[in-house]
């Protein structure tokens, strides 16, 4: 819900599902436009019922009334992922250098009627380390594979992106059976199940998790104030030389960086 308040475009992919009935539905940002409940976008002063109707006029057959109520009503969530595109117009993502959407990709890849809001956007640097899991991990996907953030900043992320259900026995035990994974917008997994391996030199584990832009790796702990802490000090200086690079058009991706 998060990310899709920071993603301007309806038809952008938060994420996939893939269950183990053979599921396979991307979940796009118009599924949470839809909610009578939706905060709408945070960061703009548009009133959230703008994009509600961009969704409506585009697609009026998936809206039906029923008991005096507006129901949103898209393809099964088993249609291929053609016709999802075909009849909901969601955007895959093309990608270059270790999938970071490029400003030029931006304008390229959405709308002419959206790129100049999109383009007029705050900056967002995301920080993660090895405590970023799960939902927050999606999140961080969301934003980075769709160009919203300007870096990730940080260490490795723990890797956790598998959908699990608890039954319980008779004995009082319980039986965790694995029943789905999510997948990034980029169709990569955030869970490295099969050929985990460890780096020969340093024993990190390298599969799973998500890898960040500018790597920092800040061991001391969360400071009293966070400018005191040494990957906030370096998201701020990342923001600081995207605005610098926005006045020059020169915004492209970044490469993995280094600071102890």
């Amino acid at each position: 819900l998060t990310a899709s308040t920071l993603l301007r475009d309806p038809h952008a992919i938060l994420c996939y599902t893939l269950n183990a009935r053979g599921g396979f539905t991307p979940v796009d940002v118009e599924q949470y436009v839809v909610d009578p409940r939706y905060p709408g976008y945070l960061l703009s002063k548009e009133p959230k019922s703008v994009v509600l109707r961009q969704v409506q006029k585009e697609h009026p057959s998936m809206f039906r009334e029923k008991n005096g109520k507006v129901d949103w009503d898209p393809p099964s969530s088993y249609a291929s992922i053609h016709e999802q595109v075909t009849k909901r117009g969601i955007r895959r993502i093309s990608y270059v250098n270790d999938n970071i959407m490029t400003q030029q990709q931006v304008r390229d890849h959405y709308d002419p009627s959206l790129r100049q809001e999109l383009l007029n956007r705050k900056d967002i640097v995301i920080l993660i380390n090895e405590g970023t899991a799960s939902s927050a991990e999606f999140f961080t996907a969301a934003l980075h594979d769709n160009g919203r953030s300007v870096a990730v900043v940080g260490s490795k992320s723990f890797g956790k992106g598998l959908i699990q259900h608890t039954f319980p026995m008779p004995d009082g035990g319980g039986l965790k059976l694995t029943v789905g994974e999510f997948l990034r917008p980029s169709l990569q997994h955030v869970t490295k199940v099969l050929d985990a391996r460890f780096d020969r030199e340093t024993g990190e584990f390298v599969g799973g998790g998500i890898r960040p832009d500018v790597y920092c790796d800040s061991k001391q702990g969360i400071p009293g104030t966070p400018k005191a802490d040494l990957c906030v000090g370096v998201a701020l200086d990342v923001l600081e030389e995207s605005a610098a690079s926005a006045k020059t058009e020169a915004h492209g991706p970044w490469r993995m960086t280094s600071f102890q």
